[in-house]
């Protein structure tokens, strides 16, 4: 995935104060924006700094497959349903 595209899911994820969902190789995970210290799109690699100090993840771009800025859904929204931005393997 892009460097670009993932700052762009980043900024609009502090921006809407939204929750970010990671999808790699190996996992899916998310990063409340609750919890979070700060978000780092590196040359290479995401970084994710937890609040609480006690945990930093790092994810390499070529590994992650699909980001989602997951907002609070209101009632018209189909429960379930999200949008995200991914990435085409070859």
């Amino acid at each position: 995935m892009k460097r670009e595209l993932i700052q762009k899911a980043i900024d609009e994820a502090a921006k809407e104060e939204a929750n970010l969902v990671i999808w790699d190789r190996r996992d899916t995970f998310t990063v409340e924006n609750d919890d979070v210290k700060e978000i780092e799109a590196e040359d290479d690699h995401l970084r994710v700094r937890m609040q609480d100090g006690k945990a930093t993840v790092f994810v390499e771009y070529d590994s992650i497959y699909k980001l989602v800025v997951d907002k609070e859904r209101t009632g018209k929204s189909r429960p379930g349903s999200r949008a995200g931005f991914g990435a085409a393997t070859s």
